[in-house]
């Protein structure tokens, strides 16, 4: 209860609210409460700000000019770069590659890395729980291909049944594309322990984190 009380009092939900510009909305004569955050997160007033600075201030073009709004651009650029890779702890800053959103960073990869030395008779597997952008793209791939899509069960509780996405990996399999958090059940997966049972075999993985970045 001690744990509960003080959790509650951490999480002080209308310091949050208040964060929110779209939040001071009436919606039916009602405070507006957004859950559809999975699909389009609102934007805190701090996140507003920046935008209106960076275009009052320093709109331009980066890595492509030396004038100074060009400078002051790509410095800001490569700034939020190294700070998305501390966040995920990754090794270097060229590891981190801006994309639009989620679907078209997975469309990269399958298009990219997979389709051009996938051929007939070989296999993806993804999991039951996955979002469209991580299914439909895998079902064209594969049938242009002549792959083969397999599709890792989960049981009653929606949780990924381990044991079953193992014996689906095989000689064959050339990716593994599964979520780490699930945006429809909140599901979390033991991402680590699908990462090595396929990198043991030698298959790469592509984990989809995009509900997972922000709440672990």
């Amino acid at each position: 209860m001690m744990r509960d009380a003080e959790s509650t009092k951490a999480f002080d939900v209308q310091r949050i609210r208040a964060d929110f510009p779209i939040l001071r909305r009436l919606v039916h004569g009602r405070p507006l409460v957004y859950l559809d955050n999975a699909a389009t997160t609102q934007k805190p007033q701090v996140v507003l700000d920046t935008l209106v600075r960076y275009y009052t201030d320093i709109n331009s073009n980066v890595h492509r000019g030396v004038h100074n709004l060009s400078e002051l651009a790509t410095e800001a650029y490569d700034g939020a770069r190294s700070k998305i890779r501390a966040f995920f702890n990754a090794s270097s800053d060229r590891e981190i590659i801006f994309t639009r959103n989620a679907t078209e960073g997975i469309n990269l990869v399958a298009y990219a890395f997979v389709r051009p030395s996938l051929k007939a008779g070989d296999e993806i597997v993804i999991s039951a729980m996955e979002h469209h952008s991580n299914i439909v793209l895998w079902q064209l791939v594969c049938e242009e291909r002549g792959a083969r899509l397999r599709v890792a069960p989960m049981d009653d509780r929606g949780e990924l049944i381990i044991e079953e996405f193992e014996k689906l990996l095989n000689a064959r399999t050339r990716m593994v594309a599964i979520s780490h958090m699930s945006n429809a059940l909140g599901t979390i997966n033991p991402i680590e322990e699908i990462a090595r049972i396929a990198h043991v075999r030698g298959i790469p993985v592509l984990a989809d984190g995009s509900q997972a970045a922000y709440h672990m």
